[in-house]
């Protein structure tokens, strides 16, 4: 339940941190990211509060936010790039017709997977602590939020993409999304071909961290 809130949060927080048109530079990362945080805050609040009575968004109520927020995060996340790194070797294996049917397929899937985790947010706040870069190109940036009382977090994992610093992993309560994909990724690869893969990507497979 704990990683579920999360990636509420998650769902939430990507959309508003590429509302700019120009690339994010990296001294502009925790400025924009805390401002849009806020005004992510602002938007899911005003939605549960129209309906006090039952805190739980719908899934109409879920659709609609999913899509204004989707429609704005889109420049800011290297879908593409998170496509290969979750499958792995397996990726240079494709041909050029299957890694783009494969990338829209991964996309959707990540859209999905947090888009049906917003019907479990509740009243709780996320906060940026403050970013570190680890290498020229890597900047890792953590978030905090208190659930059942305890202190967790989030990290967004940036790149520098010819000074466009775009996200390319997220960890949550210590579990990248990419390792995650990966695994699942593997498992099936192990046992069937990239068609079997690509087949239970569009219509199975979702993100969901081990359990806390």
């Amino acid at each position: 339940m704990k990683t579920s809130k999360l990636l509420v949060r998650f769902s939430l927080l990507l959309g508003l941190f590429s509302c700019l048109a120009f690339g994010l530079e990296l001294s502009e990362i925790d400025n924009t990211m805390t401002q849009n945080i806020q005004k992510t805050m602002n938007i899911l609040q005003k939605t549960t509060s129209a309906n006090p009575k039952d805190s739980t968004l719908s899934n109409a109520q879920a659709q609609q936010i999913a899509k204004e927020i989707f429609t704005l995060f889109d420049s800011i996340f290297d879908y593409s790039l998170m496509a290969q790194l979750s499958l792995s070797q397996e990726y240079k294996t494709l041909s050029e017709s299957q890694k783009s049917e494969y990338t829209r397929a991964f996309e959707q899937n990540l859209k999905k997977s947090f888009t049906d985790k917003l019907r479990l947010y509740k009243d709780e706040n996320m906060e940026v602590v403050g970013g570190e870069q680890t290498k020229s190109n890597r900047y890792n940036l953590k978030t905090t939020m208190v659930l059942d009382g305890k202190l967790n977090s989030i990290i967004f994992k940036f790149y520098d993409n010819k000074g466009d610093w775009k996200i390319y992993d997220v960890d949550i309560l210590g579990i990248s999304v990419i390792q995650t994909y990966r695994s699942q990724f593997s498992d099936i690869l192990a046992h069937s071909d990239f068609q079997t893969l690509l087949t239970k990507l569009k219509s199975e497979i979702t993100f969901e961290s081990p359990k806390q």
